[in-house]
């Protein structure tokens, strides 16, 4: 029973939210109390909303719909429109109870309709049931116009109407009336307290609402139509709906969801008049119907684009446009190497790029985008002795590796290495291997040692399996392995620019890692090495679960995949979600959703980048789209400037302090600094110490400012 009351409130709430394209109890609740500035338009509403979730609860409708408010939204403007024109009596509540029924079949009908598109059904419930209540009302006699209640309130009357001639300039005056409005209650009071809940809920929807409601009063000027039209029922409102649906909660904010609100806002005045004029036909209002329409055809025409630019619909709603957009860019930041197939070094130990990218000895034109490695010693030599022999040189004969999963298609292996000095241009490659990733792409290594091959066409081959040895066949002076990507099979093809998936890059004795770059000419690189107690740490795979205590509390883990096959930290107690991905390398925090009080929100912060190897020193930084528990003020500057470029930027690095050892350790210590800043100015700074012993996580000691914490791992499963 509880549950069902929990249901129904939180559906009741979202309803009122939804007409602002919001999912929030507590501005839900501030909209439902605005409505009752009129008790008639207020009780009307409230009522609609519950016959119409109870008469969904009963008939065993989707109740996550329900609870979202998705069902009782266009009910309640329904209901707010009964209460505005009609006075309340046993036949009006009769009549509320039928239109209620009538709004829940319609929005079925019309999600039904318009999901296999994937489009949203907006106002259309709404506008269809509420003009068949307007051709049907002048049937029923039992049914009478409303005289307006604060007539006989003369203070209250009073109060209002003169905040409606309040010395506002005209403007100020029409937007709030216009967003009243929507609440069939055209007065500056109700548009303020809505504008005032609709701010402190989203920043972008605010800005969209009075940059739509500007470029149309700007249009009515330059065409010259009266600005008062803005103060008709929802003649204004349908300017500033269509700006936030289309600006920043269907399609990402950004400054082209601004442009096109200006350039779309003509649009919806042509739309509003046309229809405007066939339906005064019937004595029809046009209502909400130029917002509904243009909004409908836009997203439908987007869908249309052969390729996705300046505009991003929205793929995962949070309703929320500030949501909305740091989600974005988190993703489009942490997965920006998605469309890459992680490629690694095809050798052991450390070699140097002997020749790069565009390098002015062989690699040029269609072929300038390839690597050539050799190992030199600690003298940067290549070979040792005098360099005679084959064998002198320190890469010969050295194993090559593939660089990632895939089958062998094509091999040349009849081909003898050159003595030193010597090149054979005939069979410029020298012996080599193509391998096919099945992804289109695909790798060559040449210039290998005849009959040193341990592969042959058809086998197939997982990262690092030796395939062959280093020689000096083909074009090649001396002992060295080249390697590049392409688009063939065919040896020799012409070399795709592509950078290698990561490596460690050892520069003056300090080594940094690299993620999905290409190695530079005179680069000492080799393979990132994997610590097993690293691994084993972050080997968070699904059905993993981990118990925390922090502050006196228990926080429960566990590992799952969503529907879209992202790997999530789910904490039962505090109903958060972080989202990771682990590629056996790095282990990377790429989005978050809940309480920010939480230890799994300081983890997802203190952990945002892990690489799972050790390298005594090391540091890791990155600079990622997030910014965490500043202020309201700065956080509110960063909501209203977000769409445009980014105020508060947050920086996170990550050292490596200390082990018991290289590969194989039985404790490390690591320390992160996440620090939130404008320009040069510091706003928030969380430092994390992580302990990891043999069973895994030990403890996590946070200071966040002045405030020391320490977070223990109770036990991993």
């Amino acid at each position: 029973m509880e549950n069902k009351i929990a249901l129904h409130f939180e559906g009741l709430l979202h309803s009122y939210s939804q007409l602002f394209f919001a999912k929030s109890k507590w501005y839900g609740l501030f909209l439902i109390l605005t409505s009752f500035i009129n008790p008639n338009i207020g009780i009307a509403g409230l009522s609609a909303v519950l016959l119409t979730n109870l008469i969904a609860d009963i008939s065993s409708l989707n109740s996550t719909y329900l609870k979202d408010g998705l069902f009782g939204f266009c009910s309640s403007m329904v209901g707010m429109g009964l209460g505005a024109f009609f006075e309340i009596n046993l036949f009006f509540i009769v009549l509320l109870i039928i239109t209620s029924l009538l709004s829940l079949l319609l929005t079925l009908g019309f999600q039904g309709l318009l999901s296999k598109y994937q489009l949203p059904y907006l106002s259309f419930p709404f506008l269809i049931c509420f003009w068949l209540i307007l051709l049907a009302a002048r049937f029923f006699t039992q049914l009478h116009n409303s005289t307006d209640y604060l007539i006989s309130n003369t203070a209250f009357y009073d109060f209002i109407n003169g905040i409606n001639h309040t010395h506002l300039p005209e403007i100020m005056i029409t937007f709030f009336r216009s967003l009243g409005s929507i609440f069939f209650q055209s007065n500056v009071l109700v548009g303020i307290l809505i504008a005032i809940g609709l701010f402190f809920y989203s920043r972008i929807s605010i800005s969209l609402a009075i940059l739509g409601f500007a470029s149309a009063y700007l249009f009515y000027s330059i065409a010259g139509i009266k600005t008062s039209d803005l103060n008709e029922l929802f003649v204004g409102s349908n300017y500033i709906l269509t700006a936030i649906a289309i600006g920043g909660f269907f399609i990402i904010p950004n400054i082209y969801s601004y442009l096109t609100v200006i350039i779309i806002i003509p649009l919806v005045a042509l739309i509003h008049y046309g229809l405007g004029n066939i339906l005064g036909v019937f004595y029809l209002p046009a209502y909400t119907i130029s917002f509904t329409l243009t909004t409908l055809l836009f997203l439908y025409l987007l869908k249309w684009r052969l390729q996705i630019k300046y505009l991003h619909p929205v793929t995962v709603q949070y309703s929320s446009p500030e949501k909305n957009l740091y989600h974005f860019l988190a993703n489009s930041y942490n997965y920006r190497y998605s469309k890459y197939y992680p490629v690694s070094l095809p050798f052991m130990s450390e070699w140097l790029v002997s020749q790069g990218h565009n390098g002015k000895i062989t690699h040029l034109g269609d072929w300038s985008k390839a690597f050539d490695f050799i190992i030199l010693d600690d003298e940067l030599k290549s070979y040792q002795s005098h360099g005679d022999s084959l064998e002198d040189y320190y890469c010969y004969g050295k194993p090559v590796l593939a660089p990632g999963d895939g089958y062998i298609v094509n091999v040349s292996d009849n081909i003898d290495d050159n003595l030193i000095a010597d090149v054979n241009i005939k069979d410029n490659w020298g012996n080599s291997i193509i391998i096919d990733h099945k992804n289109g792409l695909y790798s060559q290594l040449s210039h290998l040692k005849k009959l040193s091959f341990k592969v042959k066409t058809g086998d197939y081959v997982k990262r690092g399996d030796l395939i062959a040895s280093c020689g000096n066949s083909g074009r090649s002076p001396e002992p060295h392995l080249h390697f590049q990507l392409q688009l063939s099979n065919e040896i020799g093809a012409k070399t795709l620019d592509y950078p290698i998936g990561s490596y460690i890059l050892r520069s003056n004795d300090k080594y940094e890692l690299k993620t999905f770059e290409k190695p530079k000419e005179g680069e000492f690189i080799s393979n990132a090495e994997i610590n097993l107690l690293m691994k084993k740490a972050f080997n968070l795979i699904p059905g993993a679960k981990l118990n925390w205590e922090w502050k006196g509390e228990k926080e429960s883990w566990e590992v799952f995949t969503d529907e879209w096959n992202r790997t999530y930290i789910y904490c039962k107690e505090k109903k958060t979600i972080a989202w990771f991905a682990n590629d056996g390398v790095v282990f990377r925090f790429s989005d978050f959703e809940g309480n920010r009080s939480t230890f799994l929100y300081h983890f997802f912060v203190g952990c945002n980048k892990v690489f799972l190897g050790y390298y005594q020193d090391l540091e890791l930084k990155e600079n990622y789209p997030i910014t965490f528990k500043n202020n309201i003020l700065f956080g509110y500057i960063q909501d209203i400037t977000a769409p445009f470029f980014q105020v508060v930027k947050a920086e996170y690095s990550l050292k490596y302090i200390s082990a018991s050892g290289i590969n194989q350790s039985d404790k490390i210590e690591l320390e992160s600094i996440s620090v939130s800043r404008i320009n040069n100015i510091k706003l928030k700074t969380i430092i994390c110490k992580i302990s990891i012993a043999e069973k895994g996580f030990n403890e996590f000691i946070i200071i966040d400012g002045t405030k020391k914490s320490i977070a223990k791992c109770l036990d991993v499963s």
